[in-house]
C-alpha cells in the first residue's frame, strides 16, 4: 500500500498493525498524519505514545498496546527505528499479542524490521518511498481539482523538479500555491518559477537557519548533500549570497514591495514567500540585521575573488562557511 491510499483505507476498514517502511521523510510526516487524524484532537497528547531504538524493551511497547484508552476510543502506539533481533522470549511475546490484541488500539512500525518479521501476518505494510513522477503530478492534479485550482500542466511537473521528488516539501510547496492563487488564477509554468523556489534554495534557507541555531553539524550535512549530487561550488555560493542579499534588501527597503521586485527580479509572490522567510530568521538571530549587512559585504568580497580569478570556487565556499559558522553568525 503506498503511504498515499492510507485516507481511503480508512474509510472501509482500520487495521491492528501497520508497518511504515521507506526513505522519505515526507511521506512518512504524511502517513502519521493520517494515523494522527484517527484521534480526537483535544485528546491526542494522552493517547499517543512513541518509542524508538533498540534500547526499547518488548515488554514496555506491549503493556503500553494492552493499556485502554482512557477516552474509550483508541490508542496509537508508535515504535521507530527498532531493529536489533528479537530474542526467543521476545518474540513469543508478540505472538501472544498478536493472539489477544486489545480491540482498537493501533501499533505502527516505522522502520523497525525485527517486530514486524515476528508478526509479519498481521501487518499492513505502507510504502513510503519516493514515488515516480506520474504519481506526484497525479496528486497534485488531484488536489488542485478538489480545492477548484485552475492549472496549466505545463505546472505539475515543474513542481515536482523543484522540490526534487520530496513529497513533504511538494505538499508544503501545494499549500503555499493554494493560498496564493485561491480559485481565481491560473497555476502555469511561469508562475511555479516565482513562487516556488528551487531545492537548491530552499536547502541553502535550511542552511542558513541551521547555521542561526549552531547546529553545524545540520548545516555541513546540508551543503554535504548538495554538492554529493552534483551541486557545484560556484552556483552554492551563488545562491547563498543571493539569499542574503534579498533578506538584506528586504530588512532595508522604503521604496515599497513594486521597486523591491523591480530591483531583486522577484514577482510579489516569491517576495511573500520570502519575507515569511526572513520574519522566521529574525527570529532566531539577536542583533540580525548588523550581522546580516557584515555577511552581505564579505559574500560579495568572495564572489569578487573567485570571479576574478583569485581563488577557486572551492575554496570561495569553504571560506564562505567558515565565515558563516563563525562568532559573526552565532547567537
Amino acid at each position: 500500500m503506498q503511504a498515499l491510499q492510507l485516507k481511503q483505507t480508512f474509510k472501509t476498514n482500520i487495521s491492528d498493525i501497520y508497518a511504515l517502511n521507506g526513505d522519505d521523510e515526507g511521506l512518512i510526516l504524511f502517513a502519521l498524519d493520517k494515523f494522527y487524524a484517527l484521534l480526537p484532537a483535544e485528546t491526542l497528547d494522552f493517547c499517543v505514545e512513541k518509542f524508538e531504538g533498540n534500547d526499547v524493551l518488548s515488554e514496555d511497547i506491549i503493556a503500553s498496546l494492552n493499556y485502554g484508552s482512557m477516552f474509550g476510543d483508541r490508542r496509537l502506539v508508535i515504535v521507530k527505528d527498532f531493529n536489533r533481533k528479537l530474542s526467543l522470549d521476545e518474540t513469543e511475546k508478540w505472538l501472544d499479542y498478536v493472539n489477544n490484541i486489545c480491540e482498537g488500539n493501533i501499533l505502527l512500525l516505522i522502520n523497525s524490521a525485527s517486530i514486524k518479521n515476528a508478526v509479519s501476518q498481521y501487518v499492513v505494510d505502507v510504502d513510503c518511498n519516493k514515488m515516480g513522477l506520474s504519481d506526484y503530478v497525479g496528486y497534485i492534479e488531484t488536489l488542485f481539482k478538489f480545492y477548484k485550482v485552475k492549472y496549466d500542466k505545463s505546472a505539475l511537473s515543474e513542481i515536482v523538479h523543484r522540490c526534487n521528488k520530496d513529497f513533504g516539501k511538494v505538499n508544503n510547496e501545494l499549500k503555499k500555491i493554494m493560498l496564493y492563487c485561491g480559485s481565481e488564477i491560473q497555476v502555469d509554468k511561469a508562475l511555479i518559477e516565482d513562487l516556488v523556489p528551487t531545492d537548491t534554495e530552499t536547502q541553502v534557507f535550511e542552511f542558513i537557519f541551521a547555521v542561526q541555531d549552531n547546529d553545524f553539524d545540520k548545516a555541513m550535512g546540508i551543503i554535504d548533500v548538495l554538492l554529493r549530487r552534483g551541486d557545484k561550488p560556484s552556483m552554492l555560493l551563488a545562491t547563498i549570497t543571493l539569499t542574503y542579499k534579498r533578506m538584506f534588501a528586504i530588512m532595508t527597503n522604503e521604496g515599497g514591495d513594486e521597486f523591491l521586485c523591480e530591483s531583486l527580479g522577484m514577482k510579489k509572490g516569491a517576495l511573500f514567500m520570502a519575507k515569511k522567510n526572513i520574519e522566521s530568521a529574525k527570529r532566531r538571530t539577536s542583533g540580525f540585521l548588523s550581522k546580516l549587512k557584515n555577511t552581505v559585504y564579505y559574500l560579495y568580497r568572495l564572489e569578487y575573488d573567485f570571479k576574478s580569478g583569485r581563488i577557486s570556487p572551492d575554496n570561495a565556499l569553504d571560506l564562505a562557511i567558515t565565515y558563516l559558522m563563525g562568532k559573526t553568525n552565532a547567537k
